[in-house]
């Protein structure tokens, strides 16, 4: 019933895209995902090939159609979800990844949103969006007539804005988005790895719990990578520096709501309340507190506040 439902909702998703070449991604990502996934799985590293020879495919089929039909910024996310199902079906056995590590098998995901800005056919396809958008505000300014003073304001505000800074605006911003809408895709087709498992008759695929969300030690490299760039790099590198600190300090956020919880419970307080109650404190501050949590989930990098690594042999 859950796959029937996910599946209505990935082709619902496909139908509101057309006739974008992107619609075409909300089916074939969790494909491609749950197909890695699977046969890694069964085969191990002999189910790489699967993501080689969908890499290989893209690379002909940008050849043969010419860069214009199949660009490389849409082009490159198919392989790359591939090899994060591959990814993760290979440490299926012995317990299967943590949530943690499941998260970081979205890096080669976000090597390729990092790297978006830097396409040159993205920015002009992006140029294209803009007046799209632009237009679409016009209408619904003239449409909504009667709408509140401070939401027409706010609209011509936007309007008003100089062209070269609603460009940068997309160029930050949709590398980011696409990146979150990939994750989501990349979980459903784990979804269905799960279901395929159960019809195949095959053990049970793992499942993370949320409470022991870690990120590995190598998830600080996109971190240290967009400070680097934020500082050091020209204003060419600007979108990427902000696409890795945005997911990076994503990851160690939730990191940190995990951790902050995960005390809360060890003190007595039943997970549903210690859940509300982070959900409320984030609520209440409008979001102030996220940079917070953010730095107690990179502190655990080096205190293990919940003591998940395991205690060096002898220590008490």
């Amino acid at each position: 019933m859950r796959a029937a439902l996910l599946t209505v909702l990935l082709c619902l998703g496909a139908l509101g895209m057309l006739p974008t070449r992107l619609a075409a991604l909300w089916l074939v990502v969790p494909a491609v995902v749950a197909t890695g996934l699977l046969l890694t799985w069964r085969y191990g590293r002999g189910g790489l090939v699967f993501p080689a020879v969908l890499a290989v495919a893209a690379v002909a089929a940008r050849a043969l159609l010419g860069e214009g039909t199949f660009p490389l910024w849409i082009a490159g996310w198919i392989p790359l979800a591939a090899v994060t199902g591959a990814w993760m079906g290979l440490h299926e056995e012995g317990g299967g990844p943590g949530a943690g590590d499941r998260a970081w098998m979205l890096v080669p995901l976000l090597i390729l949103a990092a790297a978006l800005p830097l396409i040159p056919g993205f920015a002009v396809k992006l140029a294209g969006l803009e007046a799209t958008w632009a237009s679409q505000q016009a209408q619904m300014l003239r449409e909504m007539a009667d709408a509140p003073a401070w939401w027409k304001e706010g609209m011509k505000q936007q309007m008003a804005a100089p062209l070269a800074e609603r460009r940068q605006f997309l160029l930050t911003w949709m590398p980011i988005l696409m990146f979150f809408w990939m994750a989501m895709l990349v979980a459903a087709g784990r979804s269905f790895a799960v279901r395929l498992a159960t019809v195949l008759r095959w053990p049970p695929v793992s499942r993370a719990t949320f409470a022991a969300y870690r990120l590995p030690d190598g998830a600080l490299v996109p971190l240290l990578a967009g400070l680097a760039l934020a500082v050091l790099a020209g204003s060419a590198w600007a979108a990427t520096a902000w696409v890795l600190l945005v997911v990076a300090s994503l990851g160690y956020i939730l990191q940190g709501v995990a951790v902050v919880g995960a005390l809360l419970v060890a003190r007595g307080v039943p997970p549903v309340f210690a859940a509300l109650t982070l959900l409320f404190v984030m609520v209440v501050s409008l979001l102030w507190v996220l940079p917070a949590i953010a730095v107690v989930g990179l502190s655990d990098v080096w205190l293990d506040h919940r003591r998940l690594e395991p205690s060096p042999e002898g220590e008490a």
